[in-house]
Order: C-alpha cells, then sequence, then structure tokens
C-alpha cells in the first residue's frame, strides 16, 4: 500500500500532500485502514480525496477530519463519467462507511452516533424575525419548521470538480413530536389550526427536501415574561430514541405584545451560532452570533443597541474585534447594520455570577438607536455545571428526569458501567490503566463524563452535570428527593416515591432495582479528604501537570473508598458506575482540575507542564519517557501505555480493541464508540486525543473558541 501511495503521488502531483500522510494506512482492494502516519492531524477537520490509476486498478484515498480510507474503485477510467461514478460513491460515504471509519460528515445524533443529527429552524407566525414570536389564548398562531441540511455532500476532486447535492440525508422525512418543553404546559398545538382543540403534543414529518412544515399553537395561559414559553420538537419514531432537535423560544403576552407590529419598525433577524436554536446554549465563553436588518435598503444603516432584558443581566456581548483567549464582557453593545442585509458578527457569553436558572432565561434586546424602540428578543440560556447542593428543586428535578430517561427510556446508562474498568468479562486491569494510574487519568474522565452530559441534554437540553462538592457539606444531596440518603438496615438507599430515578435498574448487573450505598459519613455528604485549597497546590513549586495528577490518590480516591465498602460508589472501580453519584464525584474532580488549569494559565496542549507525557505511544516527545507499564504487589507503579500519551486516541471512543505488545493492548469491548459530537460543540472528534480535551475552553485558539461547550459556576476563567 506504501508503494501505492509513492507511485499515485508521482502521477498525479495535486495528490501529494494528502498521499505523502497516507504511509501508515493499511489495506488491500476494498478494505479500510485508520492507521494515521505520525505527521497526520488528528485535529484536521476538512476533507480531501486524492484519485490515481494504476496496474491494480482505480484508487481513490479520502480524508475525513481525522480518518483515512483508501478504496479502490474497479473499472473506473479517469474520464469525466468515472469521475461522476466516483463522486457518487463518496456521496454516499457517511451513510455506508461510518461505522467503520468513525468520523463525521457533519453533526451527529448524539444518541445513534451513525446518523447525522437534522439541524431544524422553526419560525413563530412564519417569518425569520423575533419581533412578532408572540401567540395568544384565544386563537392559534401559524408557525413553520423546516429541515436546513437535507442535501447529501458535494465533493471535488482534486483536478475535476463536480456538484453532486441531488442525493437527500434524510429519505421520506423526519418523523417528529411538537409539544412542550420539559415541565411546561403553556401551549397546545394543532396541524390544521382554525377552531380544532388542539393537543399538547402532535406528530408530524418534516418534508426531505427542505420544504416547511406548517403547524400552529395556542397558548393555554399566559405568562408574565418574555420567551417563557417554548416549542420543543423532537425526534419521533423507533428508527432511534428520541433527541431534542429544536426549543423556540416565545410569549403568549396577557395584553398587546412587547412589541408592537408596527411597518414602520424595522425588522431585524439574529442568529446564536446558527439557524438552529440547538446550539442556543452558552457558557461563559465566546459564541458567534450575526444580526441583519431584514428589510432595509442601501445605503441606509441602522444604529442599534445589544442589552440584557430587564431584570435578567445573563448575558455580556462582544464586537468582532474579540481576539483569541478573550470572552464577551460588555453589558451593552452598539452595532451599526447594513441595509443591504448582510450579516453583522458579534459574540455572547455569560455574565459571571448569574447562570441561567430555566432555559431560555437569558434574553438579549436589541434597541433602536435612534427612536429607543424595541426591535427583537432573542432568548438562550447560560447552561453552566453547577453545585449538586445549590440546585434549585427545578434544576435538580430536570436532571433527575434526564437521568431518569437514559437509564429507563433508553437503556443508555448500563454502557457506562460496561466500560468503566472492564472489558466483556467483567473487571479487567488492560481496562482500568485506560484511566487510572497513569497521566489520562484526567482526560479520560473529562471525556467519560462530557460523553455522559451529552446524551442527558439529547433528552433534556436544559440540563449540565452537577458536581458534588466532596471536601464540604452536602446535606442537599443526600436526600430521598435526590441522590439517596443512608437506609438503616438496608444497604440501598431510601428515594422519595416521587423521584424520577426511584425505580433505578441496571439490565444484566444481576442486583435489585434500587441504588446500593451505605455511607459512613452520613447523609451531610463530607468524607475526610484533602480540601480543594490543598488540591490546587498541587505540584507545586513549578505547579506542573506530573504533580497535579497526584489528585487521583487524593482527594479521588478517598471519595470513593471512604462512601462505604459495600457501597457501589466504594472501592471497586468496575462498580463505581452503577451509582450516579459517580458522576457527580466526577464532574468535582474534573472542576478542580479546570480550576487548577485556570490558576496556573496551563491550557498549552505542547508544554510538558500541562500534560507531561507529550507526544505519542508510538513517538514520545524528545525528553519524554516510553512506553512502560509495572505492577508491585496488586499496584500499578508505571503507565506509559497506549493511551497515556497526548496525541494517543483515547479507548473506547476509537475503538481500538485488543492488540500487541502488552503496553499496547486494549480492551476487548469499545462499547461507547464513536464520541458523540454535537451542534453546539463539535470538538473534540469522534475518536479523541488525550490533548483535544485538554484546552477545554479553546483558550489557545488564536480566534474566539467556545470549546467543549461546558464551565463551571465557582470560576470565571477569563
Amino acid at each position: 500500500m506504501v508503494g501505492l501511495a509513492k507511485d499515485c503521488r508521482s502521477r498525479h502531483p495535486t495528490s501529494q500532500r494528502i498521499f505523502s500522510r497516507a504511509e501508515g494506512v493499511r489495506g488491500a482492494g476494498s478494505s479500510l485502514g485508520h492507521r494515521l502516519a505520525p505527521s497526520w492531524d488528528p485535529e484536521a477537520s476538512s476533507s480531501e480525496v486524492a484519485y490515481c490509476e494504476k496496474s491494480r486498478g482505480s484508487w481513490l484515498l479520502v480524508r475525513h477530519g481525522s480518518a483515512l480510507q483508501l478504496m479502490q474503485l474497479n473499472n473506473l477510467a479517469s474520464t469525466k463519467n468515472g469521475m461522476k461514478k466516483a463522486t457518487l460513491v463518496l456521496s454516499l460515504m457517511c451513510l455506508f462507511t461510518m461505522p467503520l471509519l468513525l468520523t463525521n460528515c457533519g453533526p451527529m445524533n448524539p444518541r445513534c452516533p451513525f446518523n447525522l443529527l437534522p439541524i431544524v429552524e422553526i419560525q413563530i407566525n412564519s417569518t425569520a424575525s423575533n419581533h412578532d414570536d408572540y401567540g395568544s389564548t384565544a386563537g392559534y398562531t401559524s408557525c413553520r419548521a423546516r429541515v436546513t441540511n437535507f442535501g447529501a455532500p458535494t465533493f471535488r476532486l482534486p483536478f475535476f470538480e463536480l456538484p453532486f447535492g441531488g442525493g437527500k440525508n434524510f429519505p421520506g422525512g423526519v418523523s417528529v413530536e411538537l409539544r412542550n418543553s420539559a415541565g411546561s404546559s403553556n401551549l397546545v398545538f394543532s396541524a390544521s389550526g382554525g377552531r380544532a382543540a388542539g393537543s399538547p403534543s402532535i406528530f408530524a414529518t418534516l418534508p426531505d427536501d427542505g420544504g416547511w412544515l406548517t403547524f400552529y399553537v395556542k397558548g393555554t395561559v399566559t405568562n408574565a415574561v418574555d420567551k417563557t414559553a417554548s416549542v420543543e420538537m423532537a425526534t419521533a419514531g423507533a428508527t432511534c430514541n428520541e433527541v431534542v432537535l429544536a426549543r423556540k423560544a416565545m410569549m403568549v403576552p396577557p395584553g398587546a405584545p412587547p412589541i408592537p407590529a408596527a411597518p414602520s419598525r424595522p425588522r431585524v433577524e439574529i442568529e446564536v451560532a446558527s439557524v438552529s436554536t440547538l446550539d442556543d446554549y452558552i457558557t461563559w465563553a465566546p459564541v458567534s452570533c450575526q444580526i441583519r436588518w431584514a428589510d432595509g435598503a442601501a445605503p441606509s444603516t441602522l444604529n442599534i443597541t445589544l442589552q440584557n432584558m430587564s431584570g435578567t443581566d445573563r448575558l455580556r456581548f462582544a464586537d468582532s474585534s474579540l481576539g483569541g483567549g478573550a470572552t464577551a464582557t460588555n453589558a451593552i453593545l452598539p452595532l451599526t447594520l447594513n441595509g443591504d442585509g448582510s450579516w453583522v458578527t458579534f459574540y455572547i457569553a455569560g455574565n459571571y455570577n448569574n447562570a441561567s436558572l430555566n432555559d431560555k432565561d437569558a434574553v438579549m434586546e436589541v434597541i433602536d438607536g435612534s427612536t429607543n424602540s424595541l426591535l427583537s428578543r432573542e432568548g438562550v440560556m447560560v447552561r453552566i455545571r453547577k453545585n449538586a447542593n445549590n440546585l434549585t428543586p427545578a434544576e435538580r428535578d430536570r436532571y433527575l428526569e434526564a437521568l431518569k430517561k437514559l437509564d429507563l427510556t433508553y437503556n443508555d446508562y448500563i454502557d457506562f458501567v460496561k466500560t468503566h474498568s472492564r472489558n466483556s468479562t467483567g473487571s479487567n486491569t488492560v481496562a482500568h490503566r485506560q484511566a487510572h494510574r497513569g497521566s489520562a487519568f484526567l482526560p479520560w474522565h473529562r471525556a467519560f463524563i462530557l460523553h455522559i452530559e451529552r446524551l442527558l441534554q439529547a433528552a433534556d437540553p436544559s440540563v449540565a452535570l452537577p458536581y458534588w462538592k466532596f471536601d464540604d457539606n452536602a446535606p442537599n444531596m443526600f436526600t430521598p428527593d435526590f441522590i439517596g440518603s443512608n437506609s438503616p438496615g438496608n444497604n440501598y438507599v431510601t428515594l422519595a416515591a416521587g423521584n424520577p430515578i426511584v425505580s433505578w435498574t441496571l439490565p444484566g448487573e444481576g442486583v435489585a432495582v434500587g441504588i446500593q450505598r451505605q455511607t459512613p459519613y452520613g447523609d451531610g455528604g463530607h468524607p475526610a479528604l484533602a480540601t480543594e485549597l490543598a488540591t490546587l497546590g498541587l505540584g507545586s513549586p513549578g505547579f506542573t501537570y506530573a504533580g497535579f495528577k497526584n489528585s487521583e490518590p487524593d482527594p479521588h480516591d478517598p471519595a470513593h473508598f471512604r462512601s462505604g465498602q459495600i457501597s457501589w460508589i466504594g472501592p471497586d472501580p468496575s462498580l463505581a458506575v452503577r451509582d450516579p453519584l459517580f458522576f457527580f464525584l466526577h464532574c468535582n474532580v474534573d472542576r478542580l482540575w479546570a480550576k487548577w488549569q485556570w490558576t496556573r494559565t496551563r491550557y498549552t496542549i505542547t508544554d510538558v507542564n500541562v500534560y507531561d507525557l507529550q507526544g505519542s505511544y508510538v513517538s514520545p516527545a524528545p525528553g519524554v519517557a516510553g512506553p512502560a507499564f509495572t505492577v508491585v504487589n496488586g499496584t500499578i507503579t508505571a503507565n506509559r501505555t497506549l493511551g497515556q500519551y497526548a496525541d494517543d486516541t483515547m479507548w473506547p471512543w476509537d475503538n481500538v480493541k485488543g492488540g500487541s505488545p502488552a503496553t499496547a493492548e486494549r480492551p476487548d469491548i469499545a462499547i461507547l464508540a464513536p464520541f458523540p459530537t454535537t451542534l453546539a460543540a463539535s470538538s473534540p472528534s469522534a475518536k479523541p486525543t488525550v490533548k483535544s480535551v485538554i484546552d477545554y475552553l479553546g483558550i489557545t485558539n488564536t480566534s474566539p473558541a467556545s470549546g467543549l461547550g461546558f464551565g463551571y459556576d465557582d470560576f470565571f476563567p477569563y
């Protein structure tokens, strides 16, 4: 195959760059290989195609993101007709080779990672502007929705360009349910409007050609605050368990709408990240937005001001001059819009110490600079990981409901149980060392908890993982209404009858319904372990990662071990994930790492002080020790194995199983592969590397970046 790559490189100079990186691709005929050469950039995001002919046939080498595919196209001549056939093959690649390549052709369905995610636009009153996003209890409001990524991809060959966009990503359309968001009953829905009684939800199909689906909404009650009602759209049907596709905020006012429907009032359109509402969830990191004057006329201009709606103050703004490593910090932002309808870029971020309590409660306003008139409002959410002990009852219940869906409805939670320190037969040292007693302990668990968080958000976009601040009292956590309280004389916790996880079930584990936990520290949630201040001091005086990774033996280990010998969350890592408290615990471990990164400015992924095992398993960086794995008296004393180095991909998401030598061996299962990419955060990739989760905010990017899509409530890392 190397010979083929070199020959193709010499015959087609335009293919030289991509084939020169194919030295590590293995296979022949129609087989696929994805071992990458050391020079390959695993974080590359674009696609390339190279083509050549030999006596052995016609070949295509395709790169998409971090994956390579070498395909033999038998009987394809280098003719225009041959190129059309080749392009057809490539257009179908996302559909037929995704399970093999573990790569993406766009945002994927978090719950069905080999299925493309439909990107949906919803319009209230059937207009793109938000000035009329208001309904009524007296009659129906016409709305519409469509899929925007309905067309199959187009590919360009190096020496011949041929658009091929006639295919459909969702043949037959997308089956959806239109309904209120969780916990709300503000609206009823109808497919016909008029005098129809309406229903709390309706089922419909979005056209497969991007055409509009019309539906109607009517208020059941009025709203005192704008954007407190919302239209939720989720997938429906048996092909894939439901995933929320959109939440469009609106209002049913008790009287006249806050924005009068005056023809003379300028209309503006706002897009937060994209036309979809699924990425309208922000953190402290900047998110790119755009705004335009929709009904203006050149050469006129419109001066506007962006600000928070009164009583909210959850957002901060910045203009397009914002640089890398910075975030939006202005309470108001003046902008000038052009009458030609061109888009103007700006950024938003959450206002520290004022994160959202409910979905869409962070509302920006657009004010006309000349008349001081309100032109538009857009609702988003500042979605932050919070101290579980401080959650409101509504925040707590939303999280538990999403967790219940993951466990009891979708049966996805068990996959996390079967992955942590396990292979196909149970507890396993090779599986354990992927995530423990090595440098990758922190990045591996960062990916692990982010994976389940993205699945929870697919069920309810308003939830984020809470953390258990285990060096402090947490009496509001260890209650029957939340994560359960100790039961005298019973190894299983007490859960209230109304608690969504009261019937916690682990299929195939051979255990009773419920959560096995009996904590020696009672219901205060405060085991004896290192304080936060002591943890943040690890690695001194140089504050190196080699020192900070000792947060695994303390405070991480005592948080498990001192939670009870018979508790699932206790000393056996192969059982720990059975208890949903595991993710509260590890969210706090990640918070401590993130806070240490901030206080010590540890984000540059090529810096040995940020991550000690630089380079890769096959090629460690100069001065970095090579592969080794030693165990003394049952304790791992050295773990420099495949998956521990910065450039290595991480199991299970890379889908690599087995292997040799012993230091390169992986477990024999990879249930969680691939990693879920989302519209709101496309990073890390489907096969994340260790280094891809280190700079979780994108601090080191040369342009503003929103990172991996999470932040914490107790520090502002800018």
